[in-house]
């Protein structure tokens, strides 16, 4: 992990957190898990910025996504980058 940012350049109004990571991602590789040195899932490999280095969506957005997709309550029109 090389950095945590709120958003990205390249998606003005959104509100995400997101982890950079020094690993380059190719077309097909993303939606890898993404583990810590104690091989903890932190994230889901999502997008390629720059030449090795890629953005990954942090765990508990998307324990928080599935949560409410699974819900009853689907207001809202929530969506998720992976």
């Amino acid at each position: 992990v090389i950095g945590r940012g709120s958003d990205l350049p390249e998606s003005p109004g959104a509100e995400r957190e997101w982890i950079a990571v020094d690993l380059a991602l190719r077309p097909g590789y993303s939606g890898g898990p993404l583990a810590d040195h104690q091989g903890k899932l932190i994230g889901m490999s999502t997008l390629m910025t720059g030449l090795e280095v890629g953005m990954a969506v942090p765990s508990y957005v998307i324990e928080e996504f599935v949560a409410k997709a699974s819900s009853d309550d689907r207001s809202g029109s929530d969506t998720i980058l992976v």
